[in-house]
Parts: structure tokens; C-alpha cells; sequence
């Protein structure tokens, strides 16, 4: 708590700054005019948000291009986690999932211009789902975004929480030969590096405002550093052997490890738009838009274990303190000690092609869009070596603390004098989807049914999956130890902030070039025969556990009646929606044999949607939604796969029987529109979701490709559940404080459980933002402060359910506007260098903390 008025008192602290920096400005530009430059500023994008929302008939929300800019944003994402309702994750330091109500971030769609865009992920342990990966897409890639809480029968269908809607620019609407652009420079201080960024827009149209064209680009480069404590899952002492003499209790548990994790990563992404945009009559328009984004997110991961709980250190605890049920500090006679060094090649790259004409009759309106989009992704290379050791350590652990005092020296190679495991793997993700689909719009006189839509869709989706390795033969591993491959020590910052000792924060590094060059060029094996049998220099053989294929093909239909009347408007729609999926994998049969097996299914869906809005006064509006909505299973649990981790006898697998999540939604809300930027608003919702999708874990009988033996793996499948509910409100309050000065503030409270009793995935029950402001034409600056509570996340290896901690992060923006074309920025993000932390059950069980580090950007913006 004390961290928290800390961080209010230092908003207030800021505010006053800021208000003796407009008085000094007021004083010199008094006179000058700029009243019509405020309005385009901050003021102005609250006002194009205000005036949406209370315009739509739905219950939406959204910002403007504007708006991101000011904001201290990096990606769409964290532009975004403003909006009320919505949460994001930050496990890596930055936003990339969002979560809308309470629900997993794979229970809503994200979509440009209303279409798909394909989406595919870089870190090898997240498997292909529907979630979209907001780090491709920078803010300046958009014109404005809408958040669509209650549905209409018009937009695709997919989302339980919400669709968001990505609405990029079009020449036509700019000023011939708009040009803007940015430079700025990025440091991370974890990381200790930095780097230039840069963006650029043009657009141009001939005289006539009947053709136009619009280009974007954009290269961003940003250093990731992530120092962390992992520990997995936590055993009972009895079932891993410690001796009954030091610890009475069987049941007591204990830290299966403790790791100390370094994540370094170089995260480079170039991205371009082109909007092509013909009008040559007001009854005719074609647009083509078209967006590529390249980003690479290569990594080098290294992790520092104690194992306490396997074979060769559990029977050798010499002693233990217990309080409630956890062994919180044991000594070990002997134990296992692991150095994993991972460096992977990952790329993401992903475009999308989109053509749409318009046309405007007599009482007639229609349009029609084909397009295409496709993702390339995954880990496309990954070395890996395991250094081994025995040796006596112990072990302290707490709440968002943990400590190992090893016997032998960490810093020192001879440390880990052996390598007792090596593998090179290759898992790229492939997504697409190509889509074609008519609208017709026919105005009507019907009392206050002034309007019909209706349409049709049909679009085709694949999504797949490949996994390749070889395990490298343990003859060309003989001899080898980390003083073969020794790197520096680990930075001399590492797990600063965090509560740890020396033993986690310095020891030997493996230095990532030499580790690359020998996996690289050492003769694999093929991990399925026994004995192993050489291959060739880089030949890698087929891994079934980690492949599938998953094809959908979708059939939609809508209509929809829009009504309005004096003070009352809203509409009433049907969506009919066909599915077909197909899921192709492989079954092991025991001995490195598997078959290959395919799934088909079907299922079709009407959904009504009803919308209703009412000025009960001048700045008062009410309204009501009713919905059915459904989500589609993630393609990975889709997936008739099991992939499995040798190191700690866990795996993942797929159900391709699942049927789809299936809601109906309710919500009211009232808003009191306090002028042209404030707003004053409170939604109540309410879900009630059928087919819950619960993973759970269950000991399997598994093959295991380092022994060459079928073991016991504890294995973790989707299954429908029970069904659940969601219910929550949201309270936003935003207003012009008082001369130059603003609040934006909002609070989100989500309930939400499975008729079984489980949590859901990534709902905080409470979540605050508040952004003071400043804006007075020339200079702008804005405190954002975003806080959610606790949440659960998912049941992680050995059936753990996971808990991510509450978090709060502290962002500030600055923007001093040298002339009406230049302005000068500066951002820092994660001001408060917040812990990212998650437990097992109680709090003092800690499973992971991360330290991501404070973002430093400054820059220069220039706008033609």
C-alpha cells in the first residue's frame, strides 16, 4: 500500500508541476490564438472519443489516433489498457495480450478495417491461438480504434468480451501532401542499451479529392532485458523422498527448484501500410489497403538451477524449517545443479491485402471485399545445451523473495565440469485466412425503421504448426563442461529490486556464439530409434508431439434493422453463422511410433443481437444490450497433439472434440455527457457462458525421447466444462479539471467463475486507470497509472494453478510543440520498475518474479 500513495502522491506532486508550467505558458502566449491548436490536441481527441460513443447505438468505446500519440504508448495494445474494461498482460515487459471483461484475451478478436488479420507468435511456449499479437502493430499504423462491448449482427462474430475494431487512414480524408514524421531514441535501463526508432506518413490526392494514395513505415529496435526467479511446481515431501527424520509431515511442500533466469532479447520490427483510395463519383469508391509487418524477435534465454526435488537431492536434505505446510529453508548434503543455455532464432512476419468497393444508389448502398491475410511465425531455430553439477546448497523462500547459497562457487566454470543434454529444434507457426463477403444497406420509412443491412461471409482459416529436432549424440558431448563455452558473469544489475542473494544474482554465463556454433555444427541423432543413430551435420527429423493442423471454414449471414426516433435510436439483428473445422495431427503408439490422425466437426449458431439507446435528457444517455455471442476453441487446444517436456516429465496436448464458448450477454449503462470532452458513465454487464474450456492435468504414460522409455508424464489437456458466468461494471469519469488541466479516470470490476468453482483465466476482479493531464497547445504532458488486482492465469506443470499478482505500472508522456510543425517528446514507461510476480495458491508460494526494467524514449515529432 505504501507503494501506491507513493505513486498518487507523486501524480499530485506532477500536477502542480505542470500547472506552474502553464501558468509560464499562458503568460507568454496569451493573446496568440491557439485555442484552435488546443482542440486538436489532447482536448481534441477526447472530444472525437466522447462523440463516438455517444453517437453509436452499441456500447462502444474509442480512441483516437491523437489520443495514442499522446499517450505513452508503443503499441496498440497499450494504447488500449485505457480504455475501462479492458486489462492487458505485460509478463515480457510490454503490453501484448488484452483482455476485455474479465475474459482470456483468446475470448475476443481484434480486426482491421472489420477483417482478420493473421497473427502469429514468437515465443516457442505459446502454442498458435486466436489471441493477436499487438506487438506487430505500432500506434501509428492506425487512424482510430473502437472497442465494441455489445455486439451487432453486422460484425464478424468470434468474441465473448469484445471486439476490437482497427480503423486504418485514407488518403482522401488528409490534406493533400500530409507528411508526418518521428524519430526517437529507446533505453531500456536493465538492459543497458538503446537504439533509434523512426516513423513516416504520406499521403497525397489529386485536385479533384477523387484519388489518393497513403503510405506509412515504420522501424522500431528496442532492447529486452528480463531478469527472473522461477521454481515450476511444488512437490510434498514425501512423495520426493526427503527422509522423515528432518521433516515429519509427508504432505509438507517444497520448491521443486529455484532458477535464476536471464532473458535477453533484440526485438526489431519494420512495418508498412498502403491505402490506394478512388472515388470518382459520390455513388462509387474502391479502397485497397495492404499492411506487411517483419518483426524479429530473436532471445537468449540462460536459467541457473538448484533442483531440490529430484532423485539425487531430495533424500539428502540435512535440514528443513516448516511453516504452514511449506518447507520455507532446507539444507542438502548433495543435489543437482542445471545451467540450461537456449538461444532461439524467432521471426514473425505478417501482411494482409484487403479490396473493397462501395457503391450508393436511390435508397441503395452496398459494398463487397475479398482479401487475404498470412503470418508467419514460431521459433524458426533454437540451440539448446544443459550443463550439469552435484553439490551440496541450500535454499530460502517467501513472499516475493528466494534465495541458494551453493557449496560450489557459481561464477567459477569448473562448477558445472558437465553436459548432460544438447538439442537443436525448429517449430514455426504458419496462420491464414482468405475472406469474401457483400453488405447491402436499404433505406426504409417503416415508423423508426429507417434502415435494413444485411449480408453474407465466407472465409477459409488454417492454422498449423511444425516441430523438428535431434537430439545431439552423448559421444560428442564426453568431456565438455561450461569452461568450454564460459561467457562473462551475469550483469551487474541483475535481480536488482528484487529480494535474492548472491548466489542468484552472479554466476557464469555461456557465452551465446560458441553455444550456436557447436549445436550447429555437432551430428544430431535421431531422438526415436534406440540406440542412436548418427545424421548428417544439421538434419533434423520430424517431432509429431509438437505438430497439427487445424483448418476452419466459416459461413455467415446477418440481418440487421437499425431504428430511430425523437431522443431514442438503436438496432435489432440475427447472425447465422456455419462452421467446419478439421484437425489433423499425430498419435504416439509407444517406441517413437506415431500415426497419423484426423478430426472433422461442425456446428452452426444463431446469434441475435439487440441494441437500444435513449437521451433521457440533453447530456443523458441510457442504454440496453441483449446478445448471444460464442468464441472459438484456440486452435492449439483444437489441436490432436501432445508435445512433452522431458526435463520435467510434463506436456501439453490437444482436444480436437472441444466445442465452441457459447454467451449471453446483457448490459445497461447511463452516461452523462458533462460537455463536448467530459463524460461521466457507468455499465453494468453480465455473462452467462455455456462450454467453459478448462485444461486440467493427468498423469500420463508417455514416451520420453532423452531415455528412450515410456514414463509417467503429468500431461495437461483442454476439456469442456461446466458453464459459468461474468458479471461486472465499469466507471469512467473524464473532464477539463480546471484552465489547461484534465482527468481520465476509470474503474473496472469483474466477477467471474465456472460452475465448478474455478477461476478464469487473466480476470482481475478490480482494475483502475487514471491519467492527469496537461494540454495547453504547446506543451502537453499526461501521468497514466494503471492497477489491477490479482488474477488467476492458467493451471500450469503438475496441475499448479497459477495466480498472477496484483500490478500496477506508472507511465508518463511530455510533448513541448516548438513551432506548428515540430515537437519535441519524451516518454518513460514502468516508472516504478513493478515485479511481475505469480504463486502457487498462497502467496508465499512463488512460482516466477520477472524485473523488466524502466523504458526511456525521447524523440522529435514532425507533422507537413
Amino acid at each position: 500500500m505504501s507503494k501506491k500513495r507513493t505513486t498518487l502522491i507523486g501524480a499530485a506532486v506532477s500536477l502542480a508541476l505542470f500547472q506552474h508550467v502553464a501558468e509560464a505558458q499562458n503568460q507568454s502566449t496569451e493573446g496568440a490564438g491557439i485555442e484552435e491548436v488546443v482542440v486538436s490536441g489532447i482536448r481534441g481527441s477526447l472530444r472525437q472519443s466522447v462523440e463516438t460513443k455517444r453517437e453509436s447505438s452499441a456500447i462502444v468505446d474509442a480512441i483516437s489516433a491523437e489520443d495514442m500519440g499522446k499517450f505513452p504508448d508503443k503499441n496498440a495494445a497499450e494504447s488500449l489498457s485505457h480504455v475501462p474494461g479492458i486489462n492487458i498482460d505485460r509478463q515480457f515487459g510490454q503490453g501484448e495480450r488484452v483482455s476485455i471483461r474479465g475474459t482470456d484475451p483468446a475470448l475476443n478478436r481484434t480486426l482491421l478495417n472489420g477483417q482478420t488479420v493473421a497473427s502469429a507468435d514468437w515465443f516457442i511456449l505459446d502454442s498458435p491461438g486466436r489471441t493477436f499479437n499487438y506487438t506487430l502493430l505500432a500506434p501509428e499504423i492506425v487512424e482510430r480504434i473502437e472497442v465494441y462491448k455489445s455486439p451487432e449482427a453486422r460484425i464478424d462474430e468470434g468474441s465473448i468480451g469484445g471486439t476490437v475494431i482497427l480503423h486504418s487512414r485514407r488518403p482522401i480524408d488528409l490534406p493533400a501532401g500530409t507528411l508526418r514524421t518521428s524519430l526517437d531514441y529507446a533505453y531500456n535501463d536493465r538492459a543497458e542499451e538503446g537504439a533509434p526508432n523512426y516513423s513516416a506518413l504520406y499521403s497525397w490526392k489529386n485536385d479533384a479529392d477523387t484519388f489518393g494514395v497513403l503510405i506509412t513505415a515504420l522501424q522500431s529496435e528496442e532492447e529486452l532485458t528480463r531478469h527472473g526467479i522461477e521454481t515450476f511446481s511444488y512437490p510434498t515431501a514425501g512423495a520426493a523422498g526427503v527422509p522423515s527424520s528432518v521433516v515429519s509431515d509427508p504432505d509438507a511442500v517444497f520448491p521443486n527448484a529455484i532458477n535464476s533466469a536471464l532473458f535477453v532479447q533484440e526485438r526489431k520490427r519494420t512495418s508498412g501500410t498502403l491505402g490506394v483510395q478512388l472515388k470518382p463519383s459520390d455513388s462509387f469508391e474502391l479502397n485497397l489497403t495492404g499492411l506487411f509487418v517483419n518483426a524479429e524477435y530473436d532471445n537468449y534465454n540462460q536459467s541457473r538451477y538448484a533442483f531440490f526435488g529430484h532423485g539425487l537431492s531430495a533424500p539428502n536434505m540435512t535440514r528443513a524449517t516448516v511453516q504452514n505446510g511449506l518447507i520455507t529453508s532446507a539444507d542438502f548434503s548433495n543435489g543437482l545443479t542445471l545451467l540450461d543455455a537456449i538461444s532461439r532464432r524467432s521471426e514473425v512476419e505478417t501482411y494482409a491485402v484487403d479490396l473493397k468497393a462501395d457503391w450508393r444508389g436511390d435508397g441503395w448502398s452496398g459494398s463487397a471485399t475479398i482479401g487475404t491475410t498470412e503470418a508467419d511465425g514460431g521459433t524458426q531455430q533454437q540451440y539448446f545445451l544443459e550443463y550439469e553439477a552435484v553439490g551440496g546448497f541450500s535454499y530460502d523462500i517467501g513472499n516475493e523473495r528466494a534465495s541458494v547459497t551453493f557449496a560450489n562457487d557459481p561464477t567459477n566454470p569448473a562448477s558445472m565440469p558437465g553436459i548432460g543434454f544438447g538439442q537443436s529444434r525448429q517449430q514455426p507457426t504458419h496462420d491464414e485466412e482468405q475472406y469474401v463477403q457483400v453488405d447491402f444497406t436499404r433505406e426504409l420509412n417503416w415508423g423508426p425503421i429507417k434502415q435494413w443491412q444485411f449480408g453474407a461471409k465466407y472465409r477459409e482459416h488454417k492454422t498449423d504448426q511444425q516441430a523438428r529436432l535431434g537430439n545431439i549424440a552423448g559421444s560428442a558431448l564426453a568431456g565438455l563442461g561450461l569452461a568450454d563455452f564460459a561467457g562473462g558473469l551475469t550483469p551487474g544489475n541483475m535481480l536488482s529490486g528484487a529480494d535474492a542473494n548472491s548466489g542468484l544474482e552472479r554466476w557464469r554465463t555461456v557465452d551465446r556464439s560458441a553455444l550456436e556454433n557447436f549445436v550447429a555444427g555437432a551430428p544430431l541423432v535421431n531422438p526415436f530409434t534406440s540406440p542412436p543413430t548418427p545424421l548428417g551435420v544439421g538434419v533434423f527429423t520430424e517431432f509429431p508431439n509438437a505438430a497439427f493442423n487445424v483448418e476452419e471454414e466459416i459461413t455467415s449471414a446477418y440481418t440487421q434493422f437499425n431504428f430511430n426516433g425523437e431522443g431514442f435510436r438503436g438496432n435489432l439483428g440475427l447472425r447465422y453463422v456455419m462452421t467446419d473445422q478439421l484437425s489433423r495431427g499425430s498419435t504416439g503408439i509407444g517406441g517413437g511410433v506415431f500415426v497419423p490422425n484426423s478430426f472433422s466437426s461442425d456446428y452452426n449458431d444463431f446469434l441475435p443481437s439487440f441494441n437500444f439507446a435513449m437521451d433521457v435528457a440533453d447530456d443523458v444517455v441510457v442504454r440496453l444490450s441483449a446478445s448471444r455471442t460464442l468464441a472459438r476453441a484456440n486452435f492449439a487446444d483444437l489441436a490432436s497433439f501432445l508435445e512433452l517436456d522431458n526435463t520435467t516429465n510434463s506436456g501439453n496436448g490437444g482436444n480436437p472434440n472441444l466445442d465452441p464458448y457459447r454467451a449471453s450477454n446483457f448490459d445497461v449503462s447511463a452516461e452523462w455527457y458533462l460537455g463536448e470532452e467530459g463524460l461521466l458513465a457507468m455499465t453494468l454487464f453480465y455473462k452467462d457462458v455455456r462450454s467453459f474450456i478448462v485444461r486440467q492435468s493427468s498423469p500420463e504414460q508417455q514416451f520420453d525421447t532423452n531415455s528412450g522409455q515410456i514414463e509417467t508424464f503429468d500431461v495437461s489437456r483442454p476439456r469442456n466444462g461446466a458453464g459459468g458466468e461474468i458479471q461486472g461494471s465499469e466507471l469512467t469519469y473524464q473532464t477539463r479539471l480546471w484552465g489547461d488541466f484534465g482527468l481520465q479516470a476509470n474503474y473496472t470490476y469483474a466477477d467471474g467463475s465456472t460452475d465448478e468453482g474455478l477461476q478464469l483465466p487473466f480476470s482481475s476482479k478490480h482494475t483502475i486507470n487514471l491519467t492527469p493531464y496537461y494540454d495547453n497547445g504547446t506543451i502537453n504532458a499526461r501521468l497514466t497509472y494503471g492497477w489491477r488486482s490479482k488474477y488467476f492465469r492458467e493451471i500450469g506443470r503438475n496441475g499448479v494453478a497459477v495466480t498472477t499478482d496484483e500490478y500496477a505500472q506508472l507511465d508518463g508522456s511530455f510533448g513541448w510543440r516548438v513551432t506548428d510543425n515540430i515537437e519535441l517528446t519524451a516518454q518513460v514507461l514502468n516508472m516504478l520498475d513493478e515485479t511481475h510476480y505469480e504463486y502457487a495458491g498462497e502467496e508465499s508460494r512463488l512460482l516466477n518474479l520477472y524485473k523488466n526494467g524502466r523504458r526511456y524514449f525521447a524523440g522529435v515529432r514532425f507533422a507537413l
